[in-house]
């Protein structure tokens, strides 16, 4: 009798668990199924709402095989799949629209268009598959183009400008054409779907009905980035700090000794510059990054190790600047318990540079003032700033194309003598970018550093 209550106690209770996980996927389905029907609702009357862009009227959108995700960021993500009319189903390029919700409840929506092409292995081909190489450009329904970018391997290699021309002569298809990255035995050659001029390609034809039909989307480069996003960032709301369209990179016009002097005026940033003064006896370095609208976060560091002492200069599309320390020389302990003399370079570092020249291509994708960015270096001797009063195209077209992660040895090298002279040679010798400025700030006055004819410091008083 007991033997046979346990087994009626038994089938109950595996019942109940069922039916209970049960009602868990049921509960979670209708949760997806209600957020689905509200994005559909807005996004049908936002579609239907005045003229779309020509080319992105009566559209298929493939609402039985959307999904309900996160963007990389964490905002609330509808994707519908789109159904491409394509000539061949064998083109490579795919479309999605993209519906976000803010934390506020409102809308907005996004087509995305990827394109690879016959000569990237398979795998590579799609945005779904982990590693894609191609193209990626990004439309609005009712203004049109965006932004748009080249991916290697998963990564944004370099921005660009997306359009609908009405030349008829050039080639309906995605490019063929480019460097050699990728080769497999008895496979031949696979490239990055480049065409390695620089010109403009045509990526897929457009097909619509009446005399229009077979447009081709073009992409332009605009030029190289640093840093990169994956698939995952540029689909995200912000674009992994993706910049808009066509629109020009402001210009800088206003003297860089005029917005130091400006900054200096800022209580909070003169509060961060004589906090930091006082740490430079740390083991590892302190500092701040700014945000364009004014607030400063605090960056932060590791331990000292036997690899560094260096901070995370981190930032984002909204960041304008950043000033941190370099420190006083130090003993390290090391892991086996013996100790280490270290004497850190009292002077911007490759790395400090390199983030500076990440800032500057971030500020011409936002639209933020080029001569608002700075970069401020710390240290018990003396307060330096980077500035840039060149032509932001330079930065473009030269940043990416810096070994970055090879510059340490011959920095070292640069900076045995006098540290002003060492860097300023640095600047010219290894990276190149006409523009990049050094300015020492002094109770007495600020000056902007300078190479003379004769290979010496010269320095420019600001005041």
């Amino acid at each position: 009798m007991n033997r046979k209550l346990k087994q009626i106690t038994k089938v109950v209770l595996c019942s109940f668990i069922l039916l209970a996980s049960g009602c868990a996927t049921d509960n979670e389905f209708t949760q997806q199924e209600a957020q689905m029907n509200q994005a559909k609702n807005w996004f049908d009357k936002y579609d239907a709402n005045g003229a779309n862009y020509a080319l992105f009227q009566k559209m298929q959108y493939n609402w039985n095989q959307a999904s309900v995700t996160r963007s990389e960021d964490g905002t609330e993500t509808i994707i519908v799949p789109v159904t491409e009319l394509k000539k061949d189903q064998r083109e490579f390029w795919e479309q999605k629209l993209y519906i976000y919700k803010s934390d506020e409840g409102r809308y907005s929506a996004l087509l995305f268009e990827a394109y690879s092409n016959k000569d990237i292995k398979p795998e590579s081909q799609s945005v779904d598959g982990g590693d894609f190489t191609g193209y990626m450009t990004v439309w609005d329904l009712k203004k049109g183009a965006v932004r748009a970018a080249k991916f290697l391997n998963n990564q944004v290699v370099e921005e660009g400008v997306a359009a609908f021309p009405n030349d008829r002569s050039k080639t309906n298809k995605a490019p063929e054409t480019g460097e050699c990255i990728y080769a497999d035995f008895g496979e031949g050659c696979h490239n990055d779907g480049g065409d390695g001029t620089g010109n403009a390609i045509p990526l897929r034809p457009v097909i619509v009905t009446g005399p229009s039909t077979g447009t081709p989307v073009i992409y332009t480069p605009r030029g190289p980035v640093i840093g990169g996003t994956t698939p995952g960032g540029y689909t995200s709301p912000g674009g992994g700090n993706g910049g808009g369209g066509t629109a020009p990179p402001p210009s800088t016009a206003i003297n860089p000794c005029d917005k130091i002097k400006t900054l200096l005026t800022n209580a909070n940033f003169k509060a961060k510059e004589e906090e930091l003064k006082k740490k430079t006896n740390l083991k590892v370095e302190s500092g701040y990054m700014q945000s364009k609208n004014g607030p400063f976060t605090p960056l932060t560091g590791t331990s000292s190790t036997e690899n560094s002492d260096q901070i995370s200069l981190g930032s984002d599309a909204n960041t304008v600047g950043y000033i941190h320390t370099h420190l006083d020389p130090y003993e390290r302990v090391l892991p086996n318990g013996e100790t280490q003399s270290v004497a850190p370079i009292k002077m911007f570092s490759p790395g400090d540079v390199k983030q500076f020249v990440i800032l500057l291509l971030n500020a011409s994708r936002n639209n933020i003032p080029i001569d608002n960015i700075y970069g401020t270096m710390v240290s018990s001797s003396s307060t330096y700033q980077l500035r840039f009063s060149g032509n932001i195209n330079d930065v473009i077209l030269k940043g990416g194309s810096i070994n970055w992660n090879g510059l340490d040895d011959l920095y070292k090298v640069a900076m045995r003598g006098n540290k002003e002279l060492g860097f300023l040679k640095f600047l010219n010798e290894q990276i190149g970018i006409n523009g990049i400025e050094l300015y020492k700030i002094e109770a007495s006055g600020n000056s902007r550093k300078t190479l003379d004819n004769n290979g010496k410091v010269s320095t420019i008083n600001c005041n």
